[in-house]
């Protein structure tokens, strides 16, 4: 059953590749804005030929692969509610709880779903704690929470027509994928079965890295979901080393900062995935399967690097682009993935070895 529950995440993880994807399309065509309603397009379901019209398959398509998401993460999360003793309520309240949420947006009762927002992720955060929920039970439990808040944010981006609302969407739905790409790895044999075996200072100094490898990674990823939100069209600046001619351009106007921040921190991430991958290597050789992330590391840095400056260099080609996108999901993704690893009580380290020699 579990090996089946792993294959099922894994084609969750296959669809949301795809999902993030058409996102990207969506923002690098700059047809977000294609369906002026939601949920429905133009007050139906699907309006006659929609898929003949591009603007309108990118973004109403955007829609159905969203939508197939939230079913697959709500299979999920049924998967494991059943597994551990589930009572009827829950399994119908939490459901109910995420239509009305949605309608209070569809409302504009910001406010109200707020509130319901803050109760439902403090009822989980009480109940994985109070109940000792297995590890899946809570996150699957916590993707079904958060596909609830991104679909949300993306009618309130179509209903408010607001930038700051399309930014959290977007850095919102890749941290979303980062969590589908743990309930994947926490249903593997290498979760259940691995050995990591670290000195107590190496696991520290791999935790401490790990971390601080995500948040860089994140941080980039911020500036450029900002930067694709507010440069739709055509860049601030064509030059790839200065920025407008600037080594280090004025803060106004903020478009060129943006862009000359987005390429400067690119290059930084870069070099510190590139430092952490080389160390990861060695602190993986107990996991090798793992292992093989920090060597994808150590190759992907470049890709992405080198499909930035295609980026400039083309004036954002799509598929440059989208593939500069796909790219930095998946440094994300993996980088998440050290995090898990390093930071996952599931796995061992050698001063639980100590302690069982001790107890010997």
């Amino acid at each position: 059953m579990s090996r089946a529950f792993h294959r099922y995440s894994l084609l969750t993880l296959a669809v949301g590749v795809v999902l993030v994807w058409w996102g990207a399309a969506v923002t690098t065509e700059d047809v977000g804005l294609a369906v002026p309603d939601w949920p429905l397009c133009y007050g139906k379901i699907n309006p006659e030929g929609w898929y003949k019209v591009p603007a309108l398959l990118l973004e109403h398509g955007h829609r159905w692969i969203a939508m197939t998401i939230g079913w697959l993460v709500l299979g999920m999360y049924y998967w494991q509610f059943a597994k551990f003793k589930p009572g009827l309520l829950e399994g119908v309240g939490i459901i109910l709880c995420s239509l009305g949420f949605l309608i209070l947006i569809y409302m504009g009762a910001i406010l109200a779903a707020s509130i319901i927002a803050l109760l439902g992720f403090s009822w989980l955060v009480l109940k994985w704690y109070s109940q000792r929920w297995p590890l899946l039970r809570g996150l699957t439990t916590l993707a079904l929470l958060l596909v609830v808040v991104q679909a949300s944010l993306g009618g309130l981006r179509v209903l408010k027509m607001s930038d700051p609302l399309g930014v959290t969407h977007g850095t919102l739905g890749q941290v979303f994928y980062c969590l589908l790409v743990f309930i994947a790895f926490a249903s593997s044999r290498t979760w259940t079965e691995g050995r990591l075996i670290l000195p107590a200072k190496q696991a520290a100094k791999a935790r401490f890295w790990t971390l601080a490898l995500f948040l860089c990674v994140f941080g980039q990823l911020v500036l450029g979901a900002t930067l694709r939100h507010t440069q739709r069209t055509h860049l601030a600046a064509g030059d790839i080393l200065t920025t407008k001619g600037h080594w280090v351009p004025p803060v106004s106007p903020p478009d060129v900062f943006l862009l000359f921040a987005h390429k400067y921190w690119g290059f930084f991430v870069a070099i510190l995935i590139l430092f952490v991958a080389v160390r990861a290597r060695s602190w993986l050789v107990t996991l090798p399967k793992v292992r093989v992330v920090a060597s994808l590391l150590m190759i992907m840095p470049t890709i992405q690097v080198a499909l930035g400056i295609f980026v400039i260099l083309t004036g954002k080609s799509f598929w440059v682009t989208n593939f500069h996108v796909l790219n930095g999901l998946a440094l994300l993704a993996l980088s998440s993935l050290l995090v898990a690893t390093f930071w996952g009580d599931t796995l061992s380290r050698d001063q639980i070895d100590d302690e069982d020699a001790v107890a010997a």
